[in-house]
């Protein structure tokens, strides 16, 4: 122990009275009387604590906020490998002892399970592997452990931390995954579905050399600028001027300067316009208005298959914000997966040093509304779902990129045709404020593509999808005789 239990105990108390003291809700998922239960019991337990569990015991109590924004710092010995995902310096702690080591292995999570996508240049071989266990503890039991130390607001960002919080081995012994934190085995599944087992200890301070899965991959478009906050370029092949967004910020240009030179890009080459914001976890949200007036005020990039937005689960805070505003004042088409962040969410977090320990604490100060009342969904969803699966990342391909530059002729059929087998009322709900306030858009009445859609849902044995498409259409056009025909029809059978 590096620290003495009344230190530890005058952290703890210092980090719970600063959630109170400046979080807008901080009970809002949690009730209060749960968070004092915890935090009751770890000052009592303090004693018979390791420093490291202490701290597992505290990021936990931190993460009961569920907040991306609220979250405690756990400091890596390698803090370069790890998700970072802060636009402020988080300083080391006061002991190198509370430094928390790394496997020389990382994990992503994909839909079709965690792999390792990173690894010490000796075991780059374990890269595309699949983890099945560590010490004997199922990947899907210790992904659930961990969940208690990850800050994440939706399913999309506790993915992404998740599976982080993995490869942290004084994290894995804490969470009882592990049986020790000086030695794991990790159980894989190799590419072909062959299972081996691999006994690693954590990264040495030493250097090393960090081998990546796509190091050896042709250069993708969103990997060639990594150190840039933003950068853009035509590509002729598929006619299209892609837009990197990596950080909602300044650079050596001004983002002001970046997105006009970008637009106008795209212009003069009549080109679709791709903007990735797939990898950015936010920045200056002040700024996003450069973007959103410059795509309002132009009326050739201002239309949904014309203008595409790549969306993803490291689309977070300040990005998010962008993504709320792109949805509600221009008519772009949305990429990807879900994003990391709720619509509406807490940010613009209260950076304090713990007295005794030196730990980071951030805290949520404002809370940030989305453009529509009662907005409780868990992610912004993208107009276009693509999945992203191991199969994709290690073999070095861009599914939403490919999506967006496949797509033709976005029209209101085609975009809710999307939106109602999965019942997105906000979005269905969108697509007919678009309709109105811009009637050149659309040859149709808003209720003639609901029916036909209906029609086409029944006919294709989705009673659930037609019933929807038909109350859609009632709610807004009460009157509509085909629509209460269609609906009633439906109905009897």
């Amino acid at each position: 122990r590096v620290l003495t239990d009344a230190d530890w105990r005058a952290d703890i108390e210092a980090t719970a009275a600063a959630i109170r003291q400046f979080h807008p809700r901080p009970f809002r998922t949690t009730s209060a009387a749960s968070f004092q239960e915890q935090y009751d019991a770890l000052m009592a337990d303090v004693p018979g604590l390791s420093d490291k569990e202490v701290v597992v015991r505290l990021a936990a109590l931190v993460g009961l906020i569920d907040d991306g924004h609220t979250r405690l710092s756990m400091p890596r010995q390698h803090p370069t490998i790890g998700l970072e995902f802060g636009h402020t310096p988080t300083p080391r702690p006061e002991h190198a002892g509370l430094e928390f080591r790394q496997l020389p292995v990382a994990f992503e999570r994909f839909d079709d399970g965690i792999f390792v996508i990173a690894a010490r240049e000796d075991l780059k071989g374990l890269v595309g592997h699949r983890l099945d266990a560590i010490d004997g503890t199922n990947v899907d039991d210790a992904f659930a452990a961990v969940q208690a130390i990850t800050y994440a607001e939706n399913s999309q960002l506790e993915a992404l931390m998740g599976a982080d919080r993995l490869s942290l081995p004084d994290a894995l012994a804490a969470l009882g995954i592990s049986r020790s934190a000086e030695q794991v085995t990790l159980a894989l599944v190799s590419p072909e579905g062959v299972r081996s087992q691999q006994v690693v200890v954590p990264l040495d301070a030493g250097p090393f050399k960090w081998t990546h899965a796509f190091d050896d991959q042709p250069m993708q478009l969103r990997h060639k600028h990594p150190d840039k906050k933003f950068w853009s370029e035509y590509v002729p092949a598929q006619d299209v001027v892609y837009m990197q967004m990596d950080e909602i910020a300044d650079d050596d240009v001004s983002m002001a300067e970046f997105v006009n030179s970008s637009l106008q890009l795209a212009v003069e080459h009549d080109a679709k316009l791709v903007i990735d914001i797939r990898n950015n976890f936010g920045g200056s949200g002040g700024l996003n208005k450069t973007l959103v007036m410059s795509i309002i005020q132009n009326n050739e990039l201002n239309q949904y298959d014309r203008t595409f937005v790549l969306i993803g689960r490291r689309t977070f805070s300040a990005a998010q914000m962008l993504a709320n505003e792109l949805e509600q004042y221009t008519r772009v088409t949305f990429v990807g997966e879900p994003t990391g962040s709720r619509p509406d969410h807490f940010g613009d977090p209260k950076k304090i040093r713990l007295e005794h320990s030196g730990l980071t604490l951030r805290v949520s100060r404002l809370h940030w509304s989305s453009y529509t009342a009662f907005d409780e969904r868990e992610a912004t969803h993208p107009d276009f779902l693509t999945a992203w699966t191991s199969e994709a990342y290690f073999g070095g391909q861009d599914p939403a990129l490919d999506s967006a530059l496949s797509l033709q002729d976005v029209d209101l059929k085609l975009l809710l045709r999307t939106a109602i087998p999965r019942g997105d009322l906000l979005q269905i709900g969108r697509y007919l404020l678009d309709s109105k306030r811009a009637p050149d858009t659309y040859s149709r009445e808003f209720a003639t593509v609901l029916l036909e859609l209906g029609l086409e849902f029944e006919r294709a044995g989705d009673a659930d999808s037609a019933s929807l498409a038909y109350q859609v259409g009632l709610f807004f056009y009460p009157d509509h005789g085909k629509l209460n025909n269609a609906l009633g029809a439906l109905d009897a059978t």
